[in-house]
């Protein structure tokens, strides 16, 4: 089982991390931030279509109150009531789940890459066609060392993620 993961998931995104790390000149910082708007820009379609759900269902919000006040003590007829009108309103409410769920599997193994993929011995990994650099430097911009604590860097990921949730 392990196996497989390393293989479908993990090995490839160190594979893509390196190849980009080699084509910007050998600054890890700049090929995870490469990397970073490649996965997202791959994932974008599940993206939109997460959040075209869940708009969907706020709009469905004043309905699903009404329907939830109405049949408070009937269980039954509250979720035959729900499905009626998730049914008419062509809306599904695990709809927003199933991208996450697709997305989860890829952020679990860039969180591997990036926890132990960044060291010497994980080269072995890479496939005979990426270039192997025989030591990854972990820097960004040549100045700024990315394995060590960094509070400026823990400040601009926070904002990067409040910015996130206000769109």
């Amino acid at each position: 089982m392990v196996w497989l993961w390393q293989t479908i998931f993990y090995q490839p995104l160190l594979n893509l991390l390196v190849f980009i790390y080699n084509l910007v000149g050998g600054d890890m910082g700049i090929a995870i931030i490469v990397l970073t708007v490649l996965i997202k820009l791959i994932l974008w379609p599940l993206s939109q279509q997460t959040l075209k759900s869940q708009k969907a269902m706020q709009r469905l919000q004043p309905q699903v109150a009404e329907i939830k006040a109405k049949y408070k003590d009937q269980k039954d007829k509250l979720a035959q009531e729900l499905m009626q009108l998730y049914q008419r309103e062509r809306v599904s409410p695990l709809s927003s789940c199933l991208p996450l769920i697709i997305q989860l599997p890829f952020l679990i193994a860039l969180f591997q890459v990036f926890r132990s993929g960044l060291n010497s011995g994980s080269l072995e990994w890479l496939y005979p066609f990426i270039t192997n650099p025989g030591h990854l430097n972990d820097t960004l911009f040549g100045f700024w060392h990315l394995a060590g604590r960094s509070i400026p860097l823990a400040v601009i990921t926070g904002l990067a993620q409040f910015w996130q949730t206000k769109m």
